[in-house]
């Protein structure tokens, strides 16, 4: 059974203050089919509310975000709704006792006290810091949304050039933590030390900021990122001359957006950005994943046409959560679907469970919307400079069909000033790696590439001169 298959999530949520110390780290064993699988929980009390990571050791997996955590009377909940875990328990005499759910499968789960390991990060900064650190928020007043953010300012500048980091798809937290790395951390401290000051903020409903992420689109995270952009402008210690945009992954997506409708953006830096629309992309990630298995060409092409099929139905629904007519025939689709999935992957999941998780996955605001955006409709009204790079051992966003796109977009909208690079072995984290796979991030103790950090600082330094 495949417990660890994408992207990190952080969280918040209320508790009392009447329950027991639950903070701490917390583990067990999860017998699944005959193998042992070692479960770890990582509670933490911020204010009033709490965050939690979930490691996997035995999956070489770390530093996962949840997406929520509760506790009220001794009663825990931990939501990870990407992976379609659900943890709940009950605290009785410093033990948890409760039931491991993932995708409909419950396994009974009990969590005892242990203590933390520290995973070797080499590259995370540590204090004191040679730079002002501030903890700030600023708005989205187009929707009234409080952002948490950290700005990083180097001390010996009366007015400093400045980016803001805009993270991957998922609710990342600040430092787009993911697997134990930090990479916006790293990428920031790296910044501020030569000169550069950085904003980097919790996504909406995650970490600190207020707001829903759930019923967001890529089109609502622009207006925040917009919003961060607008933050910057107001700080004196700012050259708003010399304001950048820096996106991973979907970021990539969002920094365009933002720099084809706002005149105050002098550059942007695209790190794994994308030059193929969502659905392109979801349906080349699935192929990647189809080429694992033993499945024939002919059978991954039949796997291809579902998929494109339920794509093109669901992005022309006529309602935004869909009809009852609509949402049916989707679960008729899916249901083919799962009964055309490779036999190494079909026992994983049970049909039912399959087409109603798949339903609410699908059918969500974000990747309804996701599927629809084409980044080349904002990529061809970009004349500003522009850096896009992207690890060619990258297997969630493919390095060679998308920085091809992303230059021929660049060269339609007349661009004169963009550098498009890829690096051989990194990965899209930008690690240096061996397989380029999600499941080997957290075995990696480098979190960005020395090569990466040094690119993109002297990159940005020269368009600020």
């Amino acid at each position: 059974m495949k417990l660890i298959i994408s992207c990190v999530f952080s969280l918040f949520t209320l508790t009392s203050l009447f329950s027991q110390e639950i903070s701490g780290s917390w583990q067990g064993i999860l017998e699944i089919q005959g193998t042992n699988l070692e479960i770890v929980f990582h509670i933490e009390k911020q204010a009033n509310n709490f965050v939690s990571t979930m490691d996997s050791p035995t999956q070489g997996a770390f530093g996962i975000a949840t997406t929520k955590t509760s506790f009220d009377n001794d009663k825990l909940q931990i939501i990870v709704s990407n992976l379609g875990i659900f943890y709940q328990a009950t605290l009785k005499s410093d033990s948890l006792f409760g039931t491991f759910n993932q995708n409909g499968l419950p396994f009974p789960l009990t969590l005892v006290r242990t203590e933390k390991k520290t995973q070797l990060r080499p590259q995370e900064p540590k204090e004191p810091y040679p730079y002002k650190v501030e903890e700030v928020v600023f708005t989205n007043l187009k929707e009234k949304i409080d952002l948490s953010a950290t700005l990083t300012l180097p001390k010996e500048k009366e007015k400093s050039p400045a980016v803001v980091l805009i993270a991957g798809s998922g609710p990342n937290d600040r430092d787009e933590t993911v697997f134990g790395h930090k990479p916006f951390w790293v990428l920031a401290d790296y910044l501020t030390r030569n000169g550069i000051a950085v904003l980097r903020f919790d996504k909406r409903g995650t970490g600190e900021s207020g707001g829903e992420y759930f019923t967001a689109t890529t089109q609502d995270f622009a207006d925040d990122a917009e919003a961060a952009l607008n933050y910057l402008k107001k700080r004196r210690e700012i050259d708003t001359s010399n304001l950048g945009l820096i996106g991973h992954s979907e970021g990539g997506i969002i920094a365009p957006i933002i720099a084809a409708r706002n005149n105050d953006v002098k550059f942007i830096v695209l790190m794994a950005g994308l030059g193929v629309s969502g659905a392109e992309l979801s349906l080349a990630q699935n192929q990647f994943a189809f080429n694992k298995t033993s499945i024939s060409e002919r059978e991954k092409e039949d796997l291809d046409k579902i998929l494109r099929s339920i794509y093109e139905s669901v992005t022309n629904w006529s309602e935004y959560v869909g009809s009852n007519e609509e949402r049916d025939t989707l679960k008729k689709e899916l249901g083919v679907l799962w009964e055309n999935l490779p036999q190494e992957i079909q026992p994983q999941v049970k049909k039912d469970v399959f087409v109603e998780k798949t339903t609410s996955n699908i059918a969500s605001p974000w990747f309804r919307s996701f599927l629809k955006t084409d980044p080349l409709v904002y990529l061809e009204k970009v004349s500003i400079p522009v850096l896009a790079i992207n690890g060619e051992n990258d297997t969630q966003v493919e390095y060679q069909t998308n920085l091809n796109k992303i230059e021929a977009a660049l060269k339609k909208a007349n661009n004169k000033h963009y550098t498009v690079k890829s690096y051989p072995q990194l990965n899209h984290l930008f690690q240096e790696s061996t397989t380029g796979e999600l499941d080997e991030y957290g075995k990696i103790e480098q979190t960005i590439s020395p090569d990466v950090l040094s690119d993109i600082t002297n990159w940005i330094l020269e368009q600020v001169k």
